[in-house]
């Protein structure tokens, strides 16, 4: 499906969060995280790694780096935004 959601969906709310509180919820969420997903999401996020240096360097296929990344970003978003329906139908 592309283009615009239809009206009658609504728009996902999400939570007005201050800095303090968004820093604890992500750290939270870093804290959920496996010590290889930990890892992979620093080095992809704040070293620019590649998949393919990623896979060398623990030892793994690339798309077990994609899946443990997808895990990781996923686990950090659930941290600090809630699971997706909490978004979409807040009551």
């Amino acid at each position: 499906m592309s283009g615009p959601l239809p009206p009658e969906w609504g728009t996902p709310v999400l939570p007005i969060l201050s800095p303090r509180a968004f820093w604890r919820r992500g750290q939270r969420g870093l804290r959920r995280m496996t010590k290889r997903q930990r890892d992979i999401f620093r080095a992809v996020r704040f070293e620019g790694a590649s998949y393919v240096e990623l896979a060398q360097r623990h030892g793994i296929s690339v798309e077990v780096v994609q899946a443990e990344l997808a895990k990781a970003l996923s686990t950090l978003t659930r941290a600090v935004y809630g699971h997706w329906w909490q978004r979409w139908w807040p009551w």
